[in-house]
C-alpha cells in the first residue's frame, strides 16, 4: 500500500462552468469543486464518487468506466478504466450448470473505478484529492435522502437495503473514500480495499485475486474523431462500441430528416457491433473500415421505404432487458470538457457487497459473450471477438462524447446510461441540439426511440410524434418508458446550459 502523501496545494482562483450528473447531490458535489477552483476533471471525479454513494444502483467503486477529456484548445484523450476478466477466467466458464454471469462472484470482473479516477486526477487534476472526495465522504458519513431512482431500485432488490444504516449512512464506504485520498487510489489496487473486494467476490464463488487487482492498468487511448454539422465529434474508441456506432449513425444521417433512416442506421450499427466489436488488445477491430466513407455510404443508401427483416442485417437472436450505468458531463470556465461514464453493469451489479467497505461489485462479465449464441442481460448478441479471455475488457455501449464548436473549443459534453440505449439516446440528443436548435434540456427531455437490431422491435416512448410514421415504414413498435438517461452540458456565447435527465430524476448545476 502506498504511503499517504503530503497535503496538496489547493487552487486559488474559482472556475465557473456546469455539471450534469444523474443525481442532484452528485451534480452539486461536482459544482462545489468547481466553485472552489477545481477544473472539469476534478468536478467529474467528485460527481462520480458522490454518485457511487447516493446512486449505487448503476455505478460505484466496484465498477469501471470510460472518460473523454478535451482541453480548452481542443486537444483530446480518452481514459479506459473498464473492468477486465480475471486471470482465471475461461471462455466457457458460464456454460456449467448454475454458473451465472449476472449474479454472484463469477460475474465480477476486476473493479477499476478507484484506480481509474486516481489516474485521471494524476493526469489532469488541479484540486487536492481530499477536496474532491469531501462531498462524497460527507454524504457517506452523515447520510442523505433517498432519491426516487434509488427507491424504485430497492423495491426490485430489497436485500440491497442492507447497504444503508439508518439515515442512509455508509460508514464503510466513507472509510474507503478516505483511503482513496490518502493512498492516491493505491488502496484499490494493493491495499485493504482491494482485499475487501477480492474476499467478497471469492466468498461468492468468484475467481478474482489480489494479483488481478495489482496487475490492472488504465489505458489512455486515442479518441475516435468524426465530423457532423461542421463540428468535430470526439468519442470513445473500442472496447467501446458506442463511439463507432455513434459516428456511423451521424455520418449516415447527416442532412437526412427522416427518422426512419436514423432507425435503419441504428440497426446497421448494432449489427456491426455484434459482428466486429471487441477489445482491440485481443482482436483486430477494423475501425477505419467501419467508419469509412464506403461503409457509411452503404448504410445511408440502404434506407428504403420499408424496414428489412433481421436477417438483412445479421442472424436473429432472442432478447431480454435490464438497465444500469451513469453518465457525468462537465465543462468548466476555461473550456475544458469531460464526458465520463461509469458502470457496475445491471442494477446493483452482481449483488455481491464487500463487507468492510460496503462497495457493490460489478457483474461486468455478462458484457462478454458469456454464453455463445445466447443474448446477454441487455438482449445483445455477442460475437466471437467478445468471448471471455483472461485480462480482456468486455465490449461496452458507453458513449462519452465531446463536440467541438466552430472555434475548435468544446461546445457539448454528452453521454448517457441504459445499456445499448446509450448509443441511440446520445445520438438523438446531439441531433436535437445541433440540427433542431433545442436547448440542452429540451434535447434531453425530448421523447426517444431505440432499436438495437435484435430484438426486431423499435422501442419508443409513449406519445412520440413519429409513431405513425415508423409504423408506416413497417417497424414493429413497443412502447417503453424511461429506457435511457442522458446528461449534457453545452457552452454557448451566452454562457452554459446543462441538462440532467428527468427520467432518472437528475438535476444539473450551472455556475455563472
Amino acid at each position: 500500500m502506498a504511503c499517504a502523501t503530503a497535503p496538496e496545494t489547493a487552487p486559488t482562483s474559482p472556475v465557473s462552468g456546469a455539471v450534469a450528473a444523474d443525481h442532484p447531490l452528485a451534480s452539486r458535489a461536482g459544482a462545489d469543486v468547481l466553485r472552489a477552483g477545481g477544473n472539469a476533471v476534478d468536478a467529474a471525479i467528485a460527481a462520480a464518487l458522490s454518485s457511487g454513494v447516493v446512486q449505487p444502483t448503476g455505478s460505484g467503486l466496484g465498477g469501471g468506466g470510460f472518460a473523454v477529456v478535451v482541453t480548452p484548445d481542443g486537444t483530446a484523450t480518452t481514459f479506459d478504466f473498464r473492468e477486465v476478466a480475471p486471470a482465471a477466467a475461461t471462455r466457457d466458464m458460464f456454460l456449467a450448470q448454475g454458473a451465472s454471469s449476472t449474479i454472484g462472484g463469477l460475474a465480477v470482473a476486476v473493479p477499476a473505478e478507484g484506480i481509474g479516477l486516481a489516474k485521471l486526477h494524476e493526469r489532469f487534476g488541479k484540486a487536492p484529492m481530499g477536496s474532491i472526495a469531501a462531498p462524497a465522504i460527507e454524504q457517506a458519513s452523515k447520510g442523505f435522502e433517498t432519491g426516487p431512482h434509488l427507491a424504485e431500485a430497492l423495491l426490485q432488490a430489497p436485500d440491497m437495503a442492507a447497504l444503508f444504516a439508518p439515515g442512509n449512512v455508509r460508514a464503510g464506504l466513507a472509510e474507503a473514500l478516505r483511503a482513496w485520498v490518502t493512498t492516491r487510489g493505491e488502496a484499490f489496487r494493493t491495499g485493504w480495499v482491494a482485499e475487501d473486494m477480492v474476499d467478497a467476490a471469492r466468498a461468492a464463488g468468484g475467481v478474482l485475486t489480489l494479483a488481478d487487482m495489482a496487475a490492472y492498468a488504465v489505458i489512455e487511448r486515442e479518441p475516435l474523431r468524426g465530423t457532423y454539422g461542421g463540428r468535430a465529434v470526439i468519442t470513445m474508441p473500442p472496447p467501446s462500441s458506442g463511439g463507432v456506432a455513434l459516428l456511423q449513425m451521424l455520418g449516415a444521417t447527416a442532412g437526412v430528416a427522416d427518422p426512419h433512416c436514423a432507425v435503419e442506421a441504428a440497426k446497421h450499427a448494432m449489427a456491426d457491433r455484434a459482428a466486429y466489436g471487441g477489445d482491440p488488445s485481443f482482436v483486430p477491430v477494423d475501425v477505419s473500415r467501419l467508419l469509412s466513407s464506403e461503409r457509411i455510404g452503404a448504410i445511408r443508401a440502404d434506407c428504403g421505404p420499408a424496414t428489412f427483416p433481421p436477417e438483412h442485417y445479421a442472424p436473429p437472436v432472442a432478447s431480454v432487458k435490464d438497465a444500469g450505468t451513469l453518465h457525468i458531463s462537465v465543462i468548466d470556465g476555461s473550456g475544458m470538457a469531460v464526458a465520463l461514464t461509469t458502470t457496475i453493469n445491471t442494477s446493483f451489479g452482481s449483488k455481491v457487497v464487500a463487507p468492510r467497505s460496503g462497495i457493490v461489485l460489478n457483474n461486468e462479465m455478462d458484457d462478454f459473450a458469456a454464453r455463445p449464441g445466447t443474448p446477454n442481460a441487455f438482449g445483445l448478441i455477442q460475437g466471437e471477438a467478445n468471448a471471455v479471455e483472461p485480462g480482456k475488457r468486455p465490449l461496452s455501449s458507453m458513449t462519452p462524447t465531446v463536440v467541438l464548436g466552430a472555434d475548435g473549443r468544446p461546445e457539448l459534453a454528452v453521454g448517457g446510461s441504459g445499456g445499448p440505449t446509450i448509443i441511440t439516446a446520445t445520438y438523438q440528443v446531439i441531433r436535437g441540439v445541433l440540427d433542431e436548435g433545442r436547448s440542452a434540456q429540451a434535447a434531453v427531455d425530448a421523447l426517444r426511440w431505440h432499436h438495437q437490431w435484435q430484438p426486431n422491435v423499435l422501442f419508443i416512448e409513449p406519445g412520440h410524434a413519429d409513431m405513425a410514421g415508423f409504423e408506416a415504414h413497417g417497424h414493429v413498435l413497443k412502447e417503453a418508458k424511461a429506457f435511457s438517461a442522458v446528461q449534457a452540458v453545452r457552452r454557448t456565447a451566452a454562457g452554459f446550459e446543462a441538462a440532467s435527465d428527468p427520467r432518472k430524476h437528475g438535476a444539473p448545476v450551472v455556475l455563472p
